[in-house]
């Protein structure tokens, strides 16, 4: 897939999750705990989305689903910045959490880390 369609269904994925999280987690929880949950959120949805449109033989269906749903991942990226109030920092160890919070935290941070260097590698 070209850079182009890895940035839609990137923004789809955040819209996806970002709405899926403001439904299930309240205000107390931490800005970026939130971004994370629904970046895994998001990651779910949009693979077992197209997962069941390959299984139907409608790929290309669900693709263009989900980029109708890229257009509003951007404002809701947005929407969350302004939202959170500037509480996004300290992130991830200094940000109030029991241990196991802060240590999936770390997790999370490790996993995107090597995401990213592996799509790199490619």
């Amino acid at each position: 897939m070209t850079v182009l369609v890895w940035v839609l269904l990137a923004a789809a994925s955040i819209s996806l999750g970002l709405r899926t999280t403001s439904l299930l987690v309240g205000d107390t929880v931490h800005p970026m705990d939130r971004l994370a949950l629904s970046a895994i959120a998001g990651t779910l949805i949009t693979a077992v989305t197209l997962e069941v449109c390959a299984s139907y033989r409608i790929f290309d269906f669900g693709l263009g689903l989900l980029f109708s749903l890229s257009l509003v991942g951007p404002y809701d990226l947005t929407k969350w910045w302004f939202r959170s109030r500037g509480r996004r920092w300290p992130w991830p160890s200094g940000a109030p959490g029991s241990a196991w919070v802060i240590a999936l935290r770390w997790l999370f941070v490790a996993a995107v880390a090597a995401v990213l260097v592996a799509i790199a590698g490619h």
